[in-house]
C-alpha cells in the first residue's frame, strides 16, 4: 500500500510564480481583472498542472491511507467552489461542509500535500501527545515574517519557547485584577455609544470593538495605549487589519505567496512601525536612565510595570539583550493576540445577545444581583458571574478568534484513528468546524445555547470538543486576560445599555489570522430602562 507526497521542482514553482505573476499585473494593468480575484483564478488554474507533477511515492510504513478529498477535474471544481464560497463570503461554512466526506481528509493543495483533521483526538495528538511533531513550518513563517518578524507567534523552537516564559508571569489574574487599565477606555466607549443613541444611528460594533480592545491592549501590555477611540479612522488599525489580510492569503499559496500582489504592504508596515518604534525606543531610553540611576544607588519603582519593560529586563533565547526590532516584533505578536481574541469575543457576544433578549436579561439580572447596577465588578465578582462566562463559551464555541490552524508534520505519523500522515504535509485542524459537529454537540450544534456550558450538560463536553484558545504547549498565553476584559466589559454595558441587531442584518464570519465578519456587526444601542 502506497501514500503519495505531493512534490514540485523549485524550478517549476519559481518560474511558474514569476509568469503568473507578471500575467496578473498585466490584467490588472489593464483594468480587467480585480486583483483578489485575479489572483484566485490564476491559483485555481494551476490546479491541473500540480496534480501531474505528484511523481515521487514513498512506502507508507503503518497505518490507512487518508481518504481523499471527492474531486471530478483534478481538483479543479474543488478549486473553483473554494474561490465561489471565499467570495460569497461562505468559506467557513465551505469547509464545515467537506467534513460531511470525513474526518480525515487528504487533497493536493498549491504544491502539497493537505490534511484536513477533524476529529478531537487527532487535534489533541498534534497540540500535545505528539506536538514536537507538528511546528507552524516554513510555509507559515515566510507568510508571516514581514509583519510579525520573529514574535511568539511567527516562531517555532528555542525563540518561542523563550517569549512564552519571559511572558506568562504577566498573563496571570493577579496582574489585573479588576481589571483597572480598561477603565479609561470603557468610558470612551461610553462616549461614543452616548452620541450614537442620540442620534439615532446604529453602530458597527466590530470596529468599535476592535479600536477598544487594541487601546486596552496597548495600554496594559506596553504601557502606552495609542488611542484608536479617539480617532475613528486610525491609520494604525487600518494597516494592522491591511497586513493581516495579505498575509493570510500569502499562508493560502503556500509556495506561490508571489502571486499575491499588494503594492502597499510596506508602506502599511512603515504606518504600524511608525506607532511602535517610538514606544520601544522610550521604553529604551527609560531604562537607560532607570539603570543609571541604579548605579547613583535612587530608588528604583516599577521595574517590570509592563511587557515591554519586562523583556528590555530580560535577554533572548541566546543569552542576548533584545534589540529594538526584536521588541518590535514581540510588540506586533502579542499585540496581535491580546486585540483580535477579545474584538472577535466581544463583537459576536453582542450580536448573540442582540439576537436573543430573554438571554441577554438574564445576564443582566445576574450582574445586577451579583455586582449591582453601576459598581465597577472586581475580581471576586467576576467569579461569581457562572451565567455571563456560559454565554462566553457558546460564544467562542460558535465564533472561535482562530478558526483554522495549519502544522507542519516534520516526520512521518499516524493519528490515533490509524490515518497515515506522511512527512512534509499541511495538516489543518478547525475550531470551527469541530465546535459545530453534530457528532460531538448533538442536533442543535448550531444554535446559540449557553445552557449547554450549566453544571449538568457541560459533563457532556469531552476533551478537545472545545479548544477556541489552542491548547497544549501553544495554548493561548492571553486566555485568562480575554475572559476577565470580555465579563469586565460586558458587566459595564450590561449595567448602562441594552441593545438589538439591525433588523434584516446578517454578518458573514470569514477568516485571514482571526475570524471577523466581513459586513461588521451592526447595532442599535439604547439606554438600559426597566
Amino acid at each position: 500500500m502506497t501514500s503519495q507526497v505531493t512534490t514540485t521542482s523549485p524550478s517549476f514553482v519559481s518560474k511558474t510564480v514569476v509568469l503568473l505573476s507578471q500575467l496578473q499585473r498585466t490584467l490588472i494593468k489593464r483594468g480587467k481583472a480585480n486583483p483578489s480575484l485575479a489572483m484566485l483564478a490564476v491559483t485555481a488554474s494551476i490546479y491541473l498542472y500540480i496534480g501531474r507533477m505528484r511523481s515521487l511515492k514513498k512506502k507508507q510504513p503503518r497505518g490507512q491511507p487518508v481518504p481523499h478529498l471527492k474531486t471530478r477535474f483534478y481538483m479543479l471544481d474543488v478549486a473553483y467552489d473554494y474561490i465561489k464560497a471565499r467570495s460569497q463570503g461562505d468559506e467557513l461554512k465551505w469547509v464545515q461542509g467537506l467534513s460531511k466526506q470525513g474526518l480525515t481528509l487528504t487533497t493536493e493543495f498549491v504544491g502539497h500535500c493537505l490534511i484536513l483533521a477533524f476529529e478531537p483526538s487527532s487535534v489533541q495528538h498534534m497540540l500535545v501527545k505528539n506536538f514536537e511533531n507538528y511546528p507552524k513550518g516554513p510555509e507559515f513563517h515566510r507568510a508571516f515574517s514581514p509583519f510579525m518578524g520573529t514574535g511568539i507567534f511567527n516562531s517555532d523552537g528555542a525563540a518561542w519557547k523563550n517569549q512564552r516564559a519571559l511572558a506568562r508571569p504577566h498573563f496571570q489574574v493577579t496582574e489585573y485584577k479588576g481589571a483597572a487599565h480598561i477603565e479609561t477606555q470603557i468610558h470612551q466607549v461610553f462616549g461614543i455609544l452616548d452620541q450614537a443613541i442620540a442620534d439615532g444611528t446604529a453602530i458597527d460594533a466590530q470596529d468599535l470593538w476592535s479600536r477598544y480592545t487594541i487601546d486596552s491592549a496597548t495600554g496594559f501590555l506596553f504601557g502606552d495605549c495609542i488611542n484608536a477611540l479617539g480617532v475613528p479612522q486610525s491609520k494604525f488599525v487600518s494597516a494592522f487589519n491591511y497586513t493581516q489580510k495579505i498575509c493570510g492569503w500569502k499562508m493560502r499559496l503556500c509556495n506561490y505567496q508571489a502571486l499575491v500582489l499588494a503594492p502597499d504592504f510596506k508602506q502599511k508596515v512603515r504606518d504600524m512601525d511608525a506607532v511602535l518604534m517610538p514606544i520601544v525606543d522610550a521604553a529604551i531610553a527609560k531604562e537607560v536612565k532607570r539603570h543609571a540611576a541604579a548605579v547613583e544607588g535612587e530608588e528604583n519603582e516599577n521595574k517590570n510595570e509592563n511587557l515591554l519593560v519586562h523583556f528590555l529586563n530580560s535577554v533572548d533565547e541566546n543569552g542576548k539583550p533584545f534589540d529594538r526590532v526584536y521588541l518590535r516584533d514581540m510588540l506586533m505578536n502579542f499585540l496581535l493576540a491580546g486585540r483580535d481574541t477579545t474584538t472577535n469575543l466581544l463583537t459576536f457576544m453582542c450580536y448573540n445577545l442582540g439576537k436573543h433578549p430573554v438571554i441577554m436579561e438574564r445576564v443582566r439580572q445576574e450582574i445586577f444581583t451579583v455586582v449591582g447596577r453601576d459598581r465597577k465588578p472586581d475580581h471576586e465578582d467576576i467569579k461569581k458571574l457562572k451565567f455571563l462566562k456560559q454565554v462566553i463559551n457558546e460564544t467562542l464555541r460558535l465564533y472561535p478568534a482562530v478558526p483554522f490552524n495549519i502544522k507542519t508534520c516534520l516526520e512521518d505519523d499516524v493519528l490515533p484513528n490509524g490515518y497515515f500522515i506522511p512527512k512534509g504535509s499541511l495538516v489543518v485542524h478547525s475550531s470551527y468546524v469541530t465546535h459545530r459537529m453534530k457528532e460531538y454537540w448533538g442536533e442543535d450544534a448550531e444554535e446559540f445555547d449557553p445552557d449547554r456550558w450549566g453544571p449538568e450538560r457541560v459533563k457532556m463536553v469531552r476533551p478537545f470538543m472545545f479548544f477556541p484558545f489552542h491548547a497544549g504547549p501553544r495554548i493561548c498565553l492571553g486566555q485568562n486576560f480575554a475572559y476577565s476584559q470580555a465579563m469586565n466589559t460586558m458587566t459595564r454595558l450590561l449595567q448602562k445599555y441594552t441593545w438589538k441587531v439591525v433588523d434584516g442584518f446578517e454578518p458573514m464570519p470569514e477568516t485571514d489570522i482571526t475570524m471577523f465578519s466581513r459586513n461588521g456587526m451592526q447595532i442599535i444601542f439604547g439606554h438600559y430602562r426597566e
